[in-house]
């Protein structure tokens, strides 16, 4: 079957195009990798013609697919105002929504009219709080400011702009509130999707009045896929247990509903008389699930892992259909060329990975590790079915641990236990139960409450069985595999768990393989922790996380230092857990030598507190200020908590690299004096190496640097060739004295994009300018990292490229 093959092919073909910006000159090298292999293999020259053009159509789409969407592209017309201060009046129709965000909510907003006049353009529009219970086609207006759909640029971390591309994304807006948007004109036009958020609003509803607390958020989340009211509690459990993917609507709900109906269709359509003579009734049944599928679907907000699942089955449905028997390698295949063709750069989503790996390996091995035959006897086919579930589930986790481990810098050693305490219980009991007593009880409330009322006892068990892997069971984090680590370890273990079976001599081709690519994913991962480890190079890192500050220090030796976190004012964004963390997992860091905050404002802070929890942290410094922000205590708590000393900052030295406190000073301690205002009362560092030195003066303004630069008096040196500019550039920073007394060839200012305080003051940029210093920020040339050699010589290189 040659499907399975294509389908990788094109895979590749759009992996390489995305390797090199798309540019025909790597689709050429794809195609003539791709022929070459064929060849080699001893394909026949049909295969081989097929293989080149699956390579050549994927590299052809990813670069029509991949063009970055701008305000002055085709279709796209947001009259200039994308980027612009100030706030635009928006008017357009719902195209998809609402869904769970990483914080608050979101809808998918076909924009027309923009301050008034006509527009045109697609946008994410956020809702931090509430619930913008807009269903598609209803038509919506509210005010607020576009911004480019162009995401942070860190090393190592994917680009979001390729997330926004796939999903057609050309911009992006928020409002505070889900109360800030109006509703507009009368009902919108009729159609599945409007049917199916029609039913989805009655259910949840139904639900809703027979269910309260955990297990209601629990139960919308599981039946209609609407991730909301899920504590942050209650994910950690379910991610003990490795079973985070029965918090959503996945594949796996989707398949058990499915699978339930058919059965169910099948079983009366073979009673009815004579039928069977005249048609098969799997046929029958595959021909009335076929659109239940699709509405389902729909009901539950086509998510990426349920559209694969869906095709899959339609596959499956149609090949009862045309009298076929279905296939499992050739459901995944064509699942993936519909999803891949219709946007290739789905390739890189996270859910698809995690979905189709799972998929993958259980249609690889799950029959493979199970029983052979059909036994006789009930409870004989009961421990097969448990057997088969067993298997399946070992082979779901081997196929994904090292994608988990690539995306997420962890590895939940219990989940083979906890997907088989919990995916039994939710898929057989919580969601039939959910789905058919939401839906019941949506036209008759005193029908749906038994059945509610059996799925919240099922939901409550899956809960307590989550929380005892949740107090017992580790997640271990660990150092993201690089993407060819990631491939040979997946494949390894899939075809180690392959070749456990006592099969014959077939197997240990494949015992061999295993053994080599796990040993080659294995020498890769510790060549790079040795190379870390021996590098002599001081490498500073002036991450991208918005209108903030963080930087990561890396010493020789392998020593890690974090100055500030990132953080966002209005609580919708933790740098530490989306950028700092896994900027860190994937060098390898696991231990933080020492964590310092400059002052507790919540764009130093916020990210700071995700990290306290997660890495071994051996110090935190601060300048002792609370600035009455709760977070700080918060932190000092967690610091407490995981047995991190908070002593006061004093010089230290890290081998060849040494850290001096410079501010602020009460009596001979660093801590902050009394009425010093938050922003002047920043802790200052001073690192030095090699003969260079590196100053970092958080948020100090005029009044600060005065005290700083007076210190000159006492003996302390405040010279520095690069300085993180203050206070991200206002203009009551940066002054004459400072930047006489500090003299620096390069400055660096962390900004966020189009910054809401207009941040760097022009006259704060003609200072440096005036002095010929080097000028980079965050919000252009993305994270900026300097590195010095032990003989001194800098270097410097920016994501988005140093002007």
């Amino acid at each position: 079957m040659l499907l399975p093959y294509w389908c990788a092919c094109f895979a590749v073909g759009i992996a390489f195009a995305a390797a090199a910006s798309f540019g025909a000159v790597t689709c050429a090298a794809a195609v003539a990798v791709g022929l070459s292999l064929a060849a080699v293999l001893g394909w026949r020259r049909a295969e081989r013609i097929g293989v080149g053009a699956m390579l050549f159509a994927a590299g052809v789409l990813g670069a029509y697919r991949a063009a970055p969407s701008a305000d002055a592209a085709p279709g796209v017309n947001f009259r200039g105002r994308v980027d612009d201060n100030q706030p635009a009046q928006l008017e357009g129709v719902v195209a998809h929504g609402p869904e769970t965000a990483a914080h608050g909510t979101r809808l998918v907003v076909a924009i027309d009219r923009v301050d008034g006049q006509a527009g045109s353009g697609t946008l994410w529009l956020s809702v931090l709080a509430g619930w913008p219970d807009f269903g598609p086609g209803e038509r919506v207006r509210f005010s607020s400011r576009l911004r480019a759909a162009r995401g942070l640029r860190n090393p190592g971390l994917a680009d979001p702009a390729v997330a926004f591309r796939a999903a057609g994304i050309d911009a992006l807006a928020g409002v505070s509130a889900a109360g800030d948007i109006t509703r507009v004109g009368g009902a919108p036009a009729s159609g599945p999707r409007r049917w199916a958020f029609r039913a989805r609003r009655a259910m949840r509803a139904a639900i809703e009045a027979e269910v309260s607390g955990e297990a209601a958020a629990f139960l919308r989340t599981a039946v209609l896929g609407e991730r909301r009211g899920v504590s942050d509690e209650v994910e950690a459990h379910f991610r003990a247990a490795g079973a985070t993917h029965v918090l959503s609507v996945s594949g796996l709900h989707l398949a058990a509903v499915a699978g339930l109906f058919f059965l169910c269709v099948r079983a009366l359509a073979a009673r009815v008389p004579r039928l069977a003579l005249w048609i098969d009734p799997r046929a029958v049944a595959a021909a009335v699930a076929l659109p239940a599928l699709a509405f389902f679907t729909l009901l539950t907000g086509e998510a990426v892992a349920t559209e694969r699942s869906a095709l899959m089955l339609a596959v499956g449905m149609v090949a009862f259909i045309v009298g076929r028997s279905p296939s499992g390698p050739a459901a995944v295949a064509a699942a993936a060329l519909v999803l891949l063709a219709s946007s290739p750069l789905l390739l890189f989503d996270v859910s698809l990975q995690l979905s189709f790996a799972s998929v993958v390996g259980m249609v690889m091995l799950a029959r493979t590790l199970g029983p052979r035959g059909r036994p006789a006897r009930v409870w004989a086919r009961v421990g097969f079915w448990l057997w088969r579930f067993g298997a399946a589930t070992l082979s779901a986790t081997a196929a994904t641990a090292p994608l988990v481990a690539h995306h997420f810098g962890e590895i939940a050693p219990a989940s083979p236990l906890g997907n088989l305490a919990l995916v039994p219980l939710v898929e057989m009991v919580v969601v039939p139960c959910g789905l058919f007593g939401a839906a019941m009880g949506a036209f008759l409330p005193w029908l749906g409450h038994w059945p509610l009322q059996m799925a919240a006892l099922a939901t409550r068990a899956a809960l307590a069985v989550a929380a005892v892997f949740g107090g017992h069971a580790p997640v271990w984090v660990c150092r993201m595999p690089n993407p060819f680590e990631t491939l040979a370890l997946s494949a390894g273990l899939l075809l180690g768990a392959g070749a456990v079976v006592p099969a014959a001599r077939a197997q240990r081709w494949r015992l061999a393989a295993a053994l080599v690519l796990l040993a080659a994913a294995l020498t890769s991962l510790v060549a790079r922790e040795v190379a870390r480890r021996r590098d002599p190079n001081l490498r500073v890192t002036f991450l991208d996380v918005g209108q903030g500050d963080a930087a990561v220090v890396e010493a020789p030796g392998g020593r890690t230092l974090v100055i500030d976190g990132g953080g966002a004012y209005d609580g919708s964004f933790d740098p530490g857990q989306r950028v700092v963390e896994p900027f860190l997992r994937r060098r390898g860091v696991t231990t933080i030598d020492l964590m310092a905050l400059s002052h507790p404002h919540p764009d130093h802070l916020g990210g700071l507190q995700w990290l306290a929890q997660r890495f071994a942290v051996r110090a935190l410094w601060t300048s002792g200020d609370d600035g009455k922000n709760p977070a700080y205590a918060r932190l000092l708590a967690t610091a407490k908590a995981h047995g991190t000393p908070t002593d006061p900052p004093t010089t230290t030295t890290f081998g060849p690299l040494c850290v001096e406190p410079l501010g602020p000073w009460l009596g001979d301690r660093i801590a902050a004096p009394p009425g010093m205002s938050v922003n002047d009362a920043s802790l200052v560092l001073r690192l030095s190496f090699a003969g260079r030195a590196l100053l970092f003066p958080g948020d100090l303004e005029a009044d600060g640097e005065g005290e700083l630069v007076g210190r000159a008096t006492v003996g302390q040196t405040v010279h520095a060739d690069v300085l993180k500019v203050p206070h991200h550039g206002s203009r009551t920073s940066s002054s004459d004295e400072l930047l006489d007394a500090v003299a620096p060839s390069l400055a660096v200012a962390s900004l966020g994009w189009q910054n809401r305080f207009r941040f760097p003051s022009p006259e704060v940029v003609g200072r440096y300018a005036d002095r010929h210093v080097r000028w980079l920020r965050t919000d252009l040339a993305g994270a900026v990292t300097v590195t010095i050699d032990p003989t001194g010589a800098i270097s410097v290189r920016c994501e988005r490229g140093c002007p």
